[in-house]
């Protein structure tokens, strides 16, 4: 990442986002960006993961600037290369466990294969005994579980994970990042964290601190 500047207008007044961010990542690495609300956190991981278009700056991911693709092209780089956790789950409501864990599979048309994966994930993150039910009827650490299982489907090179303890208690929010942590031990994938809390900032290897959008420490 370089020179990112993201400003967004709201009625008459400027939000600053994210001031001039430079910041390397390297493959394989566990990160958490850390800070309070509207630090800019979620605006940088947004941008990296090209949800949301910098005002300025550059983002190289594999060599290649994210903000000069074209969107089918930035689609493809998600849906195959990226994972992501969200605090609030965005689980799909009329698919059962099994079926929104194997969603990113069936978009990219992929091998039966990796579907028969999808087995292997809902047992390693410890919901196989759910798989046929419907995210209403799970609870919090279920649905996010679910949601840890869908992000690692396509074996993405990156997994990015916004607040994804946000919404548990601090038992529950405590085995996601138990299991995260085993996940990357496991197969180096990248991850990258957002959170404001400094005991799930201590899992990842690398701790970068925001404040008022930009970096101040890592």
């Amino acid at each position: 990442v370089r020179g990112l500047i993201k400003n967004y207008n709201l009625g008459q007044t400027t939000v600053y986002a994210l001031r001039g961010v430079d910041l390397d990542i390297k493959e394989g690495e566990f990160v958490a960006i850390v800070g309070n609300s509207g630090a800019g956190k979620t605006t940088l991981l947004n941008c990296m993961a090209a949800l949301d278009t910098p005002d300025y700056g550059v983002v190289l991911f594999r060599g290649k600037n994210l903000h000069e693709l074209e969107d089918s092209a930035k689609s493809k780089a998600r849906l195959l290369e990226m994972g992501f956790i969200f605090q609030s789950y965005a689980l799909l409501p009329h698919f059962t466990a099994r079926e929104n864990v194997g969603l990113p599979a069936d978009l990219a048309g992929l091998s039966k294969e990796l579907k028969d994966r999808i087995e292997k994930l809902l047992k390693d993150v410890g919901i196989e005994r759910q798989a046929k039910q419907f995210p209403a009827t799970l609870s919090g650490g279920q649905m996010q579980r679910v949601a840890i299982a869908r992000a690692l489907t396509n074996r993405p090179a990156v997994i990015f994970a916004d607040e994804p303890t946000g919404d548990l208690d601090s038992v529950t929010g405590k085995q996601v990042m138990d299991l995260l942590k085993k996940f990357h031990e496991e197969t180096k994938t990248t991850i990258i964290v957002i959170t404001h809390e400094q005991d799930i900032a201590d899992y990842a290897e690398r701790q970068i601190k925001m404040e008022d959008g930009i970096i101040i420490r890592g």
